[in-house]
């Protein structure tokens, strides 16, 4: 039966915006991908998130109505939410290895997406 575990130190994913170079053309000559930011891969998703957010917060941050409102209360929810699980996926951490413990880091993990799940084949 098949079980799962983390890994962390996977090759990251090659970003398709760039093919790897890091650059983009531009109307002015090669410019730094936004996607990638200039790395030539993709950062993990957790930091995509917070790249996202960032995004969001730029577009509406001179919204003065309710949307702008809204926007700002839900990304201070996400991260929120966010530091609670990092924080419930540390304590877990500490504990001893059983069931339980990687129960919690595994659903911490699911909202997180600090680290890569690979399906493990026991023999």
């Amino acid at each position: 039966m098949p079980s799962e575990s983390t890994r962390e130190g996977h090759a990251p994913e090659q970003c398709k915006s760039c093919h790897g170079t890091g650059d983009v053309p531009s109307e002015h000559g090669p410019a730094r991908c936004p996607d990638c930011g200039g790395a030539g891969y993709l950062p993990s998703p957790h930091v995509l998130v917070e790249w996202r957010a960032r995004d969001i917060e730029r577009a509406h941050a001179g919204s003065t109505g309710s949307t702008g409102g809204d926007v700002r209360w839900l990304l201070a929810e996400l991260r929120r939410s966010r530091d609670a699980l990092t924080e419930i996926s540390a304590l877990a951490q500490e504990l001893d290895e059983n069931p339980i413990s990687a129960r919690i880091r595994f659903a911490a993990n699911r909202g997180l997406r600090l680290y890569e799940v690979v399906s493990e084949e026991k023999p």
